[in-house]
C-alpha cells in the first residue's frame, strides 16, 4: 500500500468566525470611507482627492462586504476539495487539478493573507485562466510573485500555512503513486 492510500479525503469550507470578522471590517471600513466622502462631521480641509479617494473606498469596500455577506448567505457547503488525486476549489473552478499537472507549489505571502500557488503544466493552465478579469488579476499579480492558480485560504477553516503544508503532502504522494505506476507499466514493445 502506498502512501498515497492512507490520506483521507479533505473538504474545507468557510469558518464563520473569519467571515464575521471580515464582514465587521468591512462594515466599518465602508462606514468611515463614507463619513469622509460625504462629510458627515463638517471637516473644512479635505482636499477633492481625498474626497475622490474615499468615494474610490466607498466602493471598493461596499463590494467587499456585499460579497462576503453573500458568502455568509449561501455558501453551506465545503469548497476546496484535497483527495489522493488532486484539488478543486470550485470558487475558481468545477474541475479538479490532477496532482501530475502541478509542477510547483509555493505560498504567496501579502501582509497576513497566505495564499497557495499551484503553477500548473502550460496546457493545462489555459484551462484555468477564466475570463478577462481573471486574466487581468492574473497578469497584475505575476509580477509580485503569485503566478499560477491562486487558491485563497481566506475566509476557510483551514489557515494558509496548514493548507499549504496539506496540498505539499498530498501533491507529494499523488506524485509518488503516479512514478510508482508509472515503473510498475511494462513498456511496449515496438
Amino acid at each position: 500500500m502506498s502512501e498515497s492510500h492512507n490520506l483521507p479525503n479533505l473538504a474545507i469550507g468557510y469558518s464563520l468566525p473569519r467571515l464575521f470578522t471580515l464582514l465587521g471590517a468591512g462594515l466599518v471600513l465602508t462606514l468611515l470611507c463614507a463619513a469622509l466622502a460625504f462629510n458627515w462631521h463638517y471637516v473644512k480641509d479635505i482636499t477633492t482627492f481625498q474626497i475622490a479617494l474615499c468615494y474610490f473606498g466607498v466602493v471598493f469596500f461596499g463590494l467587499a462586504t456585499c460579497k462576503t455577506i453573500w458568502t455568509l448567505i449561501s455558501a453551506r457547503e465545503p469548497v476546496v476539495f484535497i483527495t489522493r488525486v488532486g484539488i478543486r476549489d470550485i470558487r475558481i473552478a468545477d474541475d479538479t487539478i490532477s496532482w501530475r499537472s502541478v509542477r510547483d507549489m509555493s505560498i504567496w505571502r501579502y501582509r497576513s493573507q497566505k495564499v497557495v500557488v499551484l503553477r500548473l503544466d502550460p496546457l493545462l493552465a489555459e484551462r484555468f485562466d477564466g475570463g478577462f478579469l481573471k486574466r487581468l488579476l492574473t497578469l497584475l499579480n505575476q509580477p509580485i510573485g503569485a503566478d499560477g492558480v491562486l487558491v485563497n485560504a481566506g475566509g476557510l477553516t483551514m489557515d494558509g500555512d496548514k493548507l499549504f503544508h496539506s496540498c505539499k503532502e498530498y501533491w507529494s504522494a499523488g506524485r509518488l503513486a503516479h512514478s510508482g505506476r508509472a515503473a510498475a507499466e511494462p513498456e511496449p514493445v515496438h
